[in-house]
């Protein structure tokens, strides 16, 4: 009959190998080599009571994991030893105080005896020298033993004195390790124990995965704007702060866009129901609302593998794991790390971008890409030009392969003026039937600076959201003006030599049917 023999064997996973970081949580895998010929049983310890119970995965490089098994345990064991050499320590350096007390007590008893010495020398000297014929000299040895003595002894009472306070303040940074170890060993970990098989004469490895809470990673980034004007060095870092009380030191790190937190589960269709009541005829209202209309864009199809500035990206369906070239070390206390994760040379388009209606200056803007391997979570980003850093604002989120904005600041040598000149309303068309209103602004443009600039100016138009509305441009409008119908954003491009000043006039109308209620407009 074959026997089968469990060789019991803790393995040395003092700390994880490799991490993957949600934004809400981090994913650890410790590795251990396993002795294969025999069915094994490998004993995790101290794993952090921070790891979700039921997230306990095991696998093996060659071979099968037949069981595992995860309990929580106090740390008595693995704390008691400490302890015990704590004890020892702190025993010992009782000890050296009792001698250190004992050094002390001699040196005040030699300085005692000193000080009745010199009191006997003093009355000696007071009786030879109320003598006839007194001779000082004879008792002059008798009054420098005493004081050399007293002196010696002050000497040696503060070396001892200085010993003691030293071994005082050791005694206690002992007695409070020892306070801390007493607390930490009733404090709870898991002991993770993997029960495996592997052929004899192969090498395999065991690798233990657990997820866990307190941990979390945001992004933040810094956009340079290129010398040439044509590019812009754009770098991504990572915020990666973790409070499970494991030290994560020398690891594998990846940095992963999912939130497995969010609820993955299709809503539930509810039954749609129509009907219908009557109601008297309403007058139609004509009303205003302001909405900030951004031109939808598609993202180009995600690569499964990407290498941008020592950063390897590789998507994971509606995710993308990041990771970080360098070993990484983040503390298990909870005190924010930052790491540099990868740099793209984005081409850009720069612009200077004037929209008066909003802000009387020019912003220097550079229309990019996202070409990068994996998309842009949101976060801030610090632009940066030659000068240093010109501005800091949040980036929200950006798809793989889509078209974003970066500002460069603001160009103090244009100079930006709006002036309403007209804003009318009046009846137009057949009997009266429509209301007209007219708007007209204009737009000063001076170029101060040495070289000469192209400006892209821009302002609004509304647009209609239904049909009996006719909004236009008016005969004052300047030419050269591209409307976007989606947006109704209105643009020119100006070109200015130093000194040179222009004007831009925008007018636009919006004809209303008398029937609506404007409410005032």
């Amino acid at each position: 009959m074959m026997t089968t023999t469990l060789l019991l064997v803790l393995a040395s996973t003092t700390s994880p190998d490799e991490v993957v970081v949600f934004p809400d949580r981090a994913q650890v895998t410790r590795v251990t080599p396993v002795t294969c010929g025999t069915r094994t049983a490998l004993v995790f310890e101290n794993v952090p009571p921070a790891a979700l119970s039921d997230s306990f995965r095991a696998r093996m490089s060659e071979g099968t994991v037949d069981g595992l098994r995860a309990e929580l345990v106090r740390q008595e064991k693995v704390f008691g030893e400490k302890a015990q050499a704590l004890e020892k320590r702190l025993e010992q350096l009782s000890d050296e105080g009792r001698v250190l007390d004992d050094q002390l007590a001699k040196v005040a008893e030699q300085r005692e005896f000193a000080h009745r010495l010199r009191d006997v020398a003093e009355q000696g000297l007071a009786r030879e020298l109320a003598a006839e014929k007194p001779d000082a000299r004879a008792w002059q040895s008798a009054l420098d033993t005493p004081l050399a003595t007293t002196l010696q002894s002050a000497k040696q009472a503060s070396e001892l004195a200085a010993k003691r306070r030293e071994l005082n303040r050791l005694i206690e940074d002992v007695r409070r390790q020892l306070d801390e170890v007493r607390v930490g060993a009733q404090k709870q970990t898991f002991r993770v124990e993997v029960l495996v098989s592997c052929p004899q004469g192969t090498s395999a490895k065991l690798s233990l995965t657990y997820l866990v809470g307190g941990a979390s990673w945001t992004p933040a980034y810094e956009a340079r704007a290129a010398e040439s004007g044509k590019a812009v060095d754009f770098a991504t870092f990572a915020t990666v702060t973790q409070a499970t009380s494991e030290d994560w030191t020398q690891v594998k790190l990846t940095l992963s866009t999912a939130v497995p937190a969010q609820n993955a589960t299709p809503p539930t269709m509810n039954k749609l129901l129509v009907g219908a009541t009557e109601r008297a005829p309403e007058k139609k209202v004509l009303t205003r609302r302001d909405e900030y209309v951004e031109t939808a864009s598609v993202a180009a199809a995600s690569t499964p593998l990407s290498k941008e500035g020592g950063l390897v990206a590789k998507s994971q369906g509606l995710s993308v794991q990041l990771e970080v070239k360098d070993p990484a070390k983040v503390p298990g206390d909870g005190a924010p790390v930052r790491l540099f994760v990868g740099e793209t040379k984005l081409a850009a388009a720069f612009e200077l971008k004037v929209m008066p209606k909003l802000y009387p200056v020019a912003f220097r803007v550079a229309e990019v890409t996202n070409s990068g391997g994996w998309p842009l979570l949101p976060g801030r980003v610090d632009a940066f030009r030659s000068t240093g850093l010109v501005g800091r604002y949040d980036l929200e989120r950006v798809a793989q392969g889509a078209p974003f904005s970066l500002t460069f600041g603001i160009d103090d040598t244009i100079r930006v003026k709006r002036t309403v000149v007209e804003e009318l309303k009046k009846d137009q068309g057949l009997f009266n039937s429509k209301k007209r209103f007219t708007y007209v602004y204009k737009f000063d443009l001076a170029n101060y600076g040495k070289a000469p600039v192209e400006l892209t100016v821009a302002d609004h138009l509304p647009v209609a959201e239904v049909n009996d509305l006719d909004i236009a441009l008016t005969e004052k409008t300047t030419a050269g003006a591209q409307v976007n119908k989606q947006s109704g954003v209105a643009t020119w491009k100006v070109a200015l030599k130093p000194a040179e000043k222009k004007t831009v006039d925008f007018g636009f109308r919006v004809d209303v049917p008398t029937s609506y209620d404007m409410g005032g407009l």
